[in-house]
């Protein structure tokens, strides 16, 4: 399905969007919204309605309306961010060209009567894509040129129950894949073949120990290179707390290390540092903090898995981490009510605040309601090369930010391998260790 946005409407939009960014910057200004070095670019509304999220036992089927995921656009000849929304029909994608980050403006949208969960950005073959897992399973729009308001239905697969997470990955074999979730066995699907109309996974990865008593599989899946041991790592949150596995060879994928704890009945975000030796967790209920556990002990050989945090963090320990982006040492978290939050975990024992700013000033969301009643930002990505920030508030829209000091990340600058959220969908991740 087509849709292009009007040129009437679009210059009532941005003239809108500036009103409003006006507005929201005098607020951040007088210091009530946000910290000193956070500075407010711009505000886009985009007619958010709260959300309504079920607990993952009981699936999917009760979410609500909302400002949903984002995704930034790495290339900074693409000045584009791509935004989830949900609907009481359905949900769709709509991309925002921010070639001037200060006016933000909406050029294009693509609407599905399917209930949208999350999506992933990739290149092929010079082509961009999203991946995005619906209540019907996955559809892969081209999004090459947003600018005309357009997006290209490439690919659709049916998935009886729907899919929940999907992270698209540059594999060290010179392959691309979509990991997907959906409260099952991660299913991997090697991109080249769905573009070519096949809907069949090249894998199934299941949880590497049995839990008989948590009838839950995987919830979010990402993967990375991993430059000492020059080997693919898959990094999962799901039934039981948290996995690394060695995904090499992706049909043998190979159990490396767990995180298991009684306060985890089922793990809702991971990220790993650039070296792999420590990961930030998420476990989605509220006065959940982030969580840091530090892996070494497990490929030491010291102990079998680990059941103790080296850090925690939290805005408010009343409130959701939903959503986090790891740009090593800082993590930026979409922290609900609390809005944007970023911390420093160089040291792991000890993480701290370093920024902040509140994107929903209204009512906090109904303490006593765990499953229904959720305000403020949901999503957060940041672009690399100049260190922009992207955040959805579920009530308030889009919001771009830069944070003082922070005007960009590359791994190598800071002696590791640029290894992360970000793919090089070019080199691959192991020309990850070599300046250009």
């Amino acid at each position: 399905m087509n849709f292009t946005i009007p040129r009437f409407t679009r210059i009532v939009a941005f003239a809108f969007a500036l009103l409003l960014a006006s507005s929201a910057e005098a607020r951040q200004n007088d210091g009530s919204r946000g910290s000193r070095n956070m500075e407010l670019i711009s505000h886009l509304p985009l007619g958010g309605m709260g959300v309504a999220s079920g607990s993952p036992s009981a699936g999917f089927e009760t979410l609500g309306r909302g400002t949903g995921n984002v995704v930034l656009d790495q290339q900074m000849g693409r000045p584009f961010v791509f935004i989830s929304r949900r609907t009481a029909d359905g949900g769709g994608i709509v991309a925002v060209n921010i070639s001037t980050p200060s006016s933000p403006l909406v050029v294009g949208e693509w609407n599905t009567d399917a209930d949208v969960r999350e999506f992933s950005h990739f290149r092929h073959d010079s082509r961009q894509y999203l991946a995005v897992t619906t209540l019907d399973g996955l559809t892969i729009l081209e999004v090459s040129d947003p600018d005309e308001g357009q997006f290209d239905s490439s690919a659709d697969i049916e998935i009886d129950g729907g899919l929940h997470h999907v992270f698209a990955y540059r594999h060290s074999n010179g392959r691309s894949y979509l990991l997907t979730t959906g409260g099952g066995d991660i299913l991997v699907f090697d991109i080249e073949n769905v573009l070519s109309g096949s809907s069949t996974p090249s894998a199934s990865i299941g949880l590497p120990e049995e839990l008989p008593t948590i009838d839950y599989g995987y919830y979010a899946v990402r993967a990375q290179w991993h430059e000492e041991t020059e080997t693919d790592r898959l990094y999962a949150a799901g039934a039981g707390g948290y996995y690394v596995l060695d995904i090499t060879d992706v049909q043998d994928p190979s159990p490396l290390a767990s995180v298991s704890s009684a306060a985890i009945q089922i793990g809702h975000s991971i990220s790993a540092t650039p070296d792999g030796s420590h990961i930030v967790t998420g476990a989605g209920y509220r006065t959940a903090p982030m969580r840091i556990y530090d892996l070494r002990p497990v490929f030491d050989g010291r102990v079998p898995r680990i059941r103790v945090s080296a850090g925690a963090w939290t805005a408010d320990w009343r409130n959701y981490a939903e959503n986090h982006e790891q740009r090593w040492p800082f993590v930026f978290v979409a922290s609900m009510d609390d809005g944007l939050q970023v911390f420093n975990m160089m040291n792991p024992f000890e993480p701290y605040t370093v920024g902040f700013y509140h994107t929903w000033d209204g009512q906090r969301a109904n303490l006593s309601n765990e499953t229904t009643d959720r305000n403020g930002a949901w999503d957060v990505d940041v672009r690399n090369s100049d260190g922009l920030i992207a955040v959805t508030d579920v009530n308030t829209g889009l919001w771009l930010f830069r944070m003082e000091a922070f005007d960009g990340w590359d791994g190598r600058g800071w002696g590791f391998a640029n290894v992360g959220s970000v793919q090089d969908w070019e080199n691959g991740p192991t020309a990850s260790t070599t300046w250009n």
